[in-house]
């Protein structure tokens, strides 16, 4: 049974972050498929890794986003909550991430967005940078029923804009991105 469906779409061009990493989707899937009656050691924090690339462009805009899946439902266990998401960037060459001036996260169900984290602007010299948390509460409202895919998804658009004074290189800087999540 496939319990993880990841999918990307890249917007534009600047941007593309594919949605968990499946060794984290296959756990983020397990902690929601068990409820915290069910086994105690799910509850507790965890941690998940995606990536996206950021490409020079003309345009200072960039967007794109991002779907996870899980085959059973997130009512399942008790709650969620997102603790942080923090930017990296891949390339041990980017000195810092201020080449982008702003980024945002917004859950989306029904047509209906929800700002989860952004941050604006970009600390000089800081190869790594938490985001600004805008929702903090129970994160499994976002998870809707996905009947295409047989279980229930959270859909998430990634938007910003790039510094076009700042030196990205041709081929793009990859971004790891850190989410953490409260599991109780």
């Amino acid at each position: 049974m496939n319990l993880l469906s990841r999918r990307c779409r890249n917007a534009l061009d600047s941007l593309c972050i594919p949605a968990l990493s499946a060794r984290a989707g296959v756990a983020l899937a397990a902690a929601l498929s068990l409820g915290a009656s069910s086994c105690a050691s799910i509850v507790g924090e965890h941690e998940a890794e995606t990536k996206f690339l950021v490409k020079p462009s003309t345009q200072a805009k960039f967007s794109g986003w991002s779907e996870v899946s899980v085959s059973q439902d997130p009512s399942s266990v008790d709650g969620a909550k997102l603790m942080f998401i923090r930017l990296e960037a891949r390339d041990n060459n980017v000195p810092d991430l201020t080449f982008i001036k702003s980024i945002t996260a917004e859950a989306v169900v029904d047509g209906a967005a929800t700002k989860i984290a952004g941050k604006s602007p970009m600390p000089t010299g800081e190869r790594i940078v938490p985001l600004d948390r805008a929702y903090h509460g129970d994160i499994r409202k976002f998870f809707y029923e996905d009947t295409e895919n047989g279980g229930y998804t959270v859909h998430v658009d990634w938007r910003g804009e790039l510094d076009l004074t700042k030196k990205i290189p041709e081929e793009g800087v990859w971004m790891k991105v850190i989410v953490a999540v409260s599991i109780e």
